[in-house]
């Protein structure tokens, strides 16, 4: 083992330590300042929300958006996150967690959805759902130290959004699948990271460009079986084997290292921004990669996704085996 390996193995306990406390941190705030909104919505019962929106606000985007990603963004900077940023930062997940609902189940037009990005102001919303989305958006704005930037970030968001539709149609190659794969989950971090006070330079905006896309592919990894059932092609839906994912997978994690360590930033504080996202987000993937390449491996070494069973596709984070083995891929990966 090398001695980088070693030094990973030696701080993984810690790393867990410090990642738990924040998703903790996290829930309590949401407790606090998140969930009376929410209960207020689930009290209208108008039809416009099911459970399935509350629980993407309370136990995914919501908390992840700042437990992970915001606590890498102050690792980064050496500096812990103000009430503020996290008001904005959480508000940002729960836009996130509806965001998708607007294009999918409300159908509201791109130009609707272009003037509410620009005037929230201008709009009242006529159902909980809208009521919702446009209370969050509204003090994520309150609350960012430069909303400017904050709504030109969101508008790039919507962009990519209206762009991955064509993901829905047949006929789109490799090239321009991977396009939008990267750019969907570039910008959408650059806009989790506009609402932090310390100005992004353009190194740190490489980097994050290159591990936004990196995160769209690992969301897109599993996502699988939600794909494969709504007809959309990805870069993991439309592989026929599980090697070309994992060599494009390990080539953007070690260009956004290796960027991540350009931003001018100390090295110290490069680390645990790579530390936090690998054991978090990253090392999960290479997780689910494994279970999709031993059912390749049964399938005579060709991948074929439609053939496999639901159980097969999603991989379950939350068991012991798979946690452990995410730990040891963050070891053999992280820098």
């Amino acid at each position: 083992m090398s001695i980088e390996k070693i030094k990973n193995a030696i701080r993984a306990p810690r790393l867990l330590y410090i990642v738990v406390r924040n998703i903790n941190c996290q829930k309590a705030f949401l407790k606090a300042h998140i969930l009376p909104e929410l209960e207020k919505a689930r009290s209208t019962a108008d039809g416009s929300m099911d459970e399935r929106d509350f629980t993407k606000i309370t136990n995914y985007y919501g908390l992840a958006v700042p437990a992970v990603l915001g606590e890498a963004f102050c690792a980064l900077r050496g500096r812990p996150m103000t009430k503020k940023e996290r008001m904005a930062c959480t508000c940002q997940g729960v836009i996130t967690g509806l965001g998708d609902d607007y294009f999918d189940k409300k159908k509201l037009s791109n130009s609707e959805l272009k003037k509410m990005i620009e005037d929230p102001g201008e709009f009242s919303g006529a159902t909980a759902f809208e009521k919702l989305s446009l209370h969050f958006l509204r003090s994520a704005l309150e609350n960012s130290p430069d909303p400017r930037l904050m709504k030109a970030r969101l508008e790039r968001v919507y962009l990519a959004q209206v762009l991955s539709k064509k993901q829905s149609a047949p006929g789109l190659s490799k090239e321009e699948i991977t396009d939008i794969t990267l750019r969907k989950g570039a910008d959408s971090l650059l806009f989790y990271r506009s609402v932090f006070s310390n100005p992004i330079n353009k190194e740190e905006e490489k980097a994050l460009y290159a591990l936004g896309g990196l995160m769209q592919l690992g969301n897109d990894i599993f996502d699988l079986y939600e794909d494969l059932q709504q007809d959309i092609d990805t870069l993991i839906t439309t592989a026929a084997n599980i090697s070309e994912v994992r060599t494009k997978f390990l080539s953007l994690l070690k260009l956004g290292y290796t960027a991540a360590y350009k931003t001018g930033y100390p090295a110290a504080n490069a680390k645990k921004f790579i530390d936090i996202i690998s054991i978090s987000v990253f090392s999960r993937c290479m997780v689910c990669l494994n279970q999709l390449q031993k059912l390749e491996t049964r399938s005579g070494n060709t991948f074929t996704p439609s053939k496999y069973k639901r159980k097969d596709l999603v991989c379950d984070m939350d068991t012991v085996g798979n946690i452990w083995r995410s730990v040891k891929f963050h070891i053999k990966y992280a820098k």
